[in-house]
């Protein structure tokens, strides 16, 4: 059984300019603004991943455990840090729940926990690993797996109850990085992924491209076509932003669709 130790005293000092994100309420652009990360004040920390932000706050991944701080900066608490790895994760529509990846018993599931702390709950069974994705708008979450059914070794992407229950797979045959749209109509994802490799700039057959597809209608269409790496898929309002390194410098960077 997981739960948050409590009390727990660690803490440390941050400040951020991630304020000007909060106006915008982009759940992912955290990942792609480098100039946003925290500052330590007293050097004593670094390598913050994966952050997240919600009107009011900042998630984030350090040193195996997960982290809160308001969006104006100030003292960073932890949110989870049991025994295991916490990572990914995601705020919840409205901003009272996150949800994560954590490897408590040799692989890693999906599990929820209350923004303000408390008993984290186990979302997957999967003897497998799943990977992550996004909050689906109707308050189920996107993740992707392998060897789940479909193509051999070849992630699918797969919605479930952020109380639990069985996973249903969304109408691709396989992908992953999936995001749905407010109205739930489309989904964004990419056919594979490759976003924890050391690939830099990578050019080869498993590069990854965006794709739609209309969960009313069946439609599907490729919306990018760089060789190189197009990922992680986000929306904001109707508008499509994705990481890319199509630039001159071949840098990862921010793109809109």
């Amino acid at each position: 059984m997981v739960m948050i130790p409590a009390p727990y005293t660690g803490s440390f000092q941050i400040t951020s300019s991630f304020g000007v994100l909060s106006m915008v309420n982009l759940p992912l652009l955290a990942l792609c603004v480098s100039a946003a990360m925290p500052a330590v004040e007293d050097g004593g920390a670094s390598m913050f991943r994966y952050p997240d932000i919600s009107n009011e706050e900042i998630v984030f991944a350090y040193a195996n455990d997960l982290w809160r701080v308001p969006v104006e900066g100030g003292i960073a608490l932890p949110l989870a840090s049991p025994d295991g790895v916490e990572v990914i994760p995601r705020f919840s529509p409205d901003g009272s729940q996150v949800a994560f990846m954590g490897n408590y018993e040799g692989n890693r599931d999906l599990y929820v926990v209350p923004t303000r702390g408390g008993m984290p709950h186990r979302v997957t069974h999967h003897p497998g690993s799943e990977r992550l994705s996004d909050w689906g708008p109707d308050g189920t979450l996107l993740f992707s797996g392998r060897n789940m059914g479909g193509v051999p070794r070849a992630e699918m992407v797969f919605s479930v109850d952020a109380e639990g229950g069985m996973p249903e797979a969304l109408p691709m045959p396989y992908g992953a990085n999936a995001t749905i749209d407010r109205s739930g109509t489309w989904v964004a994802y990419t056919p594979n992924q490759r976003d924890g490799r050391t690939w830099k700039r990578y050019r080869g057959g498993m590069a990854s491209d965006l794709w739609l597809v209309n969960l009313e209608t069946g439609e599907s269409r490729q919306v990018t076509d760089w060789e190189g790496t197009d990922t992680m898929p986000m929306w904001h309002g109707d508008q499509l932003f994705y990481l890319s390194d199509a630039g001159p410098e071949h840098r990862l960077n921010l793109w809109k669709y």
